[in-house]
């Protein structure tokens, strides 16, 4: 497997990224932080896991490494309006009792930088509420990716696979010393 050409990450460690973006990514890079883009099929499992009982079970938030970085197209819009185009992207960090997620975007067909687009924490446990549309969309998008781990322990198989990819050619560079996977259907992973 191969990660996206012209990811939201390659961009980012791109030399028109702001500073603040610029930084946010160099430290995944030094920290050996893992990266993953999400296929659209899969995204969009997320958004109907993201109000599953199981995407507030602690077993996901145990699932997850310490820092990592995840990306996706929008593919649902929200109670507050439609989808809005583009990538986005999350540095995830884990905390005691949940993640702080970082959002990262850029438009569809917007040749400016990508910036930083706002920040959220997503809660785990008995009773765990959702603030916003952003806490949602991290909580589905890590729960599917959590799928693969969680119900291999149960014996079960996963309608996700994460699997590793390599960087594409034109991006190499710029995604050296990334953990790069993708996570797409497991049918797809047949294919």
């Amino acid at each position: 497997m191969t990660f996206p050409e012209g990811s939201l990450l390659a961009s980012i460690l791109g030399g028109e990224a702001p500073v603040e973006v610029r930084r946010a990514a160099q430290r995944l890079r030094a920290e050996g932080a893992p990266a993953l883009a999400v296929s659209d099929d899969v995204a969009s499992l997320a958004g109907q896991l993201a109000a599953s009982e199981v995407s507030r079970s602690p077993a996901v938030l145990d699932a997850l490494p310490p820092l990592f970085w995840i990306e996706a197209r929008p593919v649902h819009g929200s109670a507050d309006g439609p989808v809005v185009p583009g990538i986005h992207g999350w540095l995830v960090e884990k905390k005691r009792d949940g993640l702080a997620a970082r959002r990262f975007g850029t438009a569809a067909g917007d040749e400016g930088a990508p910036g930083p687009a706002g920040a959220t924490t997503v809660s785990f446990g008995a009773g765990a509420q959702d603030a916003d549309e952003e806490a949602r969309t991290v909580r589905g998008l890590v729960t599917a990716v959590c799928l693969p781990e969680m119900l291999s322990q149960m014996g079960e198989l996963s309608p996700v696979a994460v699997l590793p990819a390599d960087a594409p050619e034109g991006d190499a560079g710029r995604l050296r010393n990334f953990r790069l996977s993708v996570a797409v259907s497991a049918e797809a992973a047949r294919d």
